[in-house]
């Protein structure tokens, strides 16, 4: 499932247009870097003078991150607010104006209100960029919450893409057929969402 996770997500962003050679791209939500590493290495082999960003809000993930690879930039930030959290961290980092790439890995159930996440993608990510968001389809296992923290039981991909439309021009929505999110041995599909602006 892993990989699989990690082949979506580095297909979708090498997909036409295909980012340019020295593209910025960032990972939002990347905790320690579990999924952002595999991606990274994937991406690392057809984008060799790319630069990768990864944004959490937990200090502790970051240092993870940062003490398995220099080669990702890491930095403090919310997904309601990445240009804010983009400027605060040019104090002290090389952070680009704008990504040419954006991607998350199960993070959008992390956050109280997914609403001011879209428009945040939309002001972080270039004109000609590309955004890609994977995370659950609608469920309705309660211990997702309790064991895993999250704050909402997956989503309905139309609901996706009506709030991802307010904000991008073209949306396309895809579940990833035979890849499950676990918890507690029951399971939760997944689904792409594919942004441009």
């Amino acid at each position: 499932g892993v990989k699989r996770i990690a082949d979506t997500i580095t297909q979708a962003l090498l997909s036409p247009p295909k980012p340019k050679e020295n593209a910025k791209i960032l990972d939002v939500g990347a905790g320690s870097g579990f999924f952002t590493l595999r991606i990274f290495k994937k991406l690392r082999r057809h984008l060799p003078n790319a630069s990768f960003y990864a944004m959490d809000l937990t200090p502790a993930m970051l240092n993870v991150l940062a003490r398995k690879t220099s080669e990702i930039t890491p930095f403090l930030g919310v997904a309601e607010n990445i240009k804010g959290s983009m400027e605060h961290a040019r104090k002290y980092l090389n952070i680009p104006e704008k990504f040419d790439a954006i991607f998350s890995t199960l993070m959008l159930h992390h956050c109280p209100n997914i609403e001011p996440v879209f428009e945040s993608l939309r002001k972080a990510v270039d004109a000609n960029g590309k955004v890609i968001i994977l995370d659950l389809c609608k469920h309705s296992f309660q211990e997702f919450m309790e064991e895993m923290g999250d704050l909402h039981l997956g989503f309905e991909p139309e609901q996706i893409k009506e709030k991802a439309e307010k904000h991008f021009s073209k949306t396309e929505i895809k579940k990833i057929p035979g890849v499950c999110c676990k918890c507690s041995s029951r399971s939760a599909e997944l689904f792409v969402a594919y942004m441009t602006p």
